[in-house]
């Protein structure tokens, strides 16, 4: 019986410690800086500024309420992020992007921009955003602003 019980609390616990949001925002180059972004179905969220291929800059965990990490995935639903093409590029051979995956109860969606605009991203990233807000973190793509919390 206690074997039992472990294992569904296992089950349970690797359920909730899903990753269903990864964001890596910034940089493409050789330099500069890469944010990270981490959500499990738990609302359970670590957040990382780093050179890139560098060392951590910041870094911080936090948490999403469910109602929050629900109005996000509204919102990727509204914004049409569920139907982009996965990749985007300006062609470029350097600078800045977004690389977004994100699982919705298994309906699974990753799109990969590089230099270029796509509204619909630019939509969820805001609405991202201002989620982060009392964390005080911004999250940068595509343009160059200074990517760390304030």
């Amino acid at each position: 019986m206690l074997l039992l019980f472990c294992l569904i609390t296992v089950i349970s616990l690797s359920a909730l410690s899903q990753t269903v949001v990864f964001i890596n925002a910034g940089s493409r180059a050789a330099w500069g800086n890469q944010q990270q972004l981490l959500i499990d179905a738990g609302g359970n969220a670590r957040y990382y500024l780093r050179e890139v291929n560098g060392p951590v800059k910041d870094s911080i965990i936090f948490i999403l309420s469910a109602t929050q990490l629900q109005s996000f995935f509204e919102k990727a639903e509204t914004s049409g992020f569920f139907t982009l093409n996965t990749s985007y590029d300006g062609g470029a051979v350097d600078g800045a992007g977004i690389y977004i995956s994100l699982n919705n109860s298994g309906r699974k969606h990753s799109v990969s921009l590089v230099n270029t605009d796509v509204p619909a991203i630019n939509e969820l990233i805001r609405w991202l955003n201002s989620l982060l807000e009392p964390q005080k973190i911004v999250i940068n793509y595509g343009q160059f602003v200074q990517s760390k919390r304030r």
